[in-house]
């Protein structure tokens, strides 16, 4: 990949996209963020707005939805990448979840590409805790979880 990498960050008006695309423009870097609502606009179920938002770009930030467990997303992710690949994407970075079967399989499905894979298995250790479910125990000071 270039010294000066062209990133594409998928969901880019969504919770952990709007984030990544944020950060990489405050580096200083060349990012492209779609989702289905901007002008460049990006869509899972129809894969002729793919092709447009992978062109000239070397790194790649998946968020899939409606969510990896579910099943076909494999199959699909598969598809991405290899689209992916043909405009020379190198890195695809994609979020997942929980560990649900189908989501192992579309990690398994994007690993099997040949791009430089990442997968990050946000589960609960990366949460957003800034908005939505869990903001008002934030902002009184508590967070309590049923977890270890």
């Amino acid at each position: 990949m270039s010294s000066n990498p062209r990133f594409l960050v998928l969901g880019a008006t969504a919770k952990t996209g709007r984030r990544v695309a944020d950060k990489l423009n405050s580096l200083g870097h060349d990012v492209r963020a779609v989702s289905r609502s901007t002008t460049l606009a990006f869509d899972w179920t129809n894969p002729q707005t793919w092709d447009d938002v992978l062109r000239d770009r070397d790194a790649v930030y998946v968020t899939f939805q409606p969510d990896l467990a579910v099943p076909g997303s494999d199959e699909i992710i598969a598809n991405f990448a290899k689209c992916a690949l043909l405009h020379g994407v190198k890195r695809i970075v994609m979020l997942s979840g929980r560990g649900e079967d189908a989501a192992h399989q579309a990690e398994h499905a994007l690993h099997l590409s040949g791009a430089d894979v990442t997968v990050l298995r946000a589960n609960w250790f990366f949460q957003n805790f800034n908005e939505d479910l869990f903001l008002p125990y934030i902002q009184q000071g508590t967070l309590a979880l049923p977890a270890g």
